[in-house]
């Protein structure tokens, strides 16, 4: 299992924006139906307001590269761009993180390798 974590700061003000685009865009829903794709979630910093991240979990780097190379990936990027400051590039993937050890309140620790 891997976690896939990307980084949007966006400028100030633009929270409810970044939000909207993903709604209107339905990119959460078309990522969710990727084979392998097990959760999605649109994160804010407590710490730093206008700083988001898309987290995903992944069964593997199979399931997030099937999203990498999805044809509807990308939708959405030139409204993302406009609320970004810095420099995002939409084509790059997300940082991926390994899932070493999981512990589910349904179930008990297990190993994810």
């Amino acid at each position: 299992m891997i976690i896939s974590v990307l980084p949007f700061d966006l400028k100030p003000g633009k929270i409810s924006e970044f939000g909207d685009v993903f709604v209107q865009n339905q990119i959460l829903e078309k990522a969710i139906e990727v084979e392998g794709c097990r959760q999605l979630m649109i994160t804010q910093s407590l710490e730093t307001s206008d700083q988001m991240f898309i987290v995903g979990i992944w069964d593997d780097e199979v399931a997030y590269q099937r999203w990498m190379d999805h044809p509807e990936r990308g939708e959405g990027a030139d409204e993302l761009l406009a609320l970004v400051q810095g420099g995002f590039d939409p084509a790059n993937p997300a940082q991926l993180w390994s899932v070493l050890r999981n512990l589910d309140k349904s179930d008990k620790l297990s190993d994810c390798q």
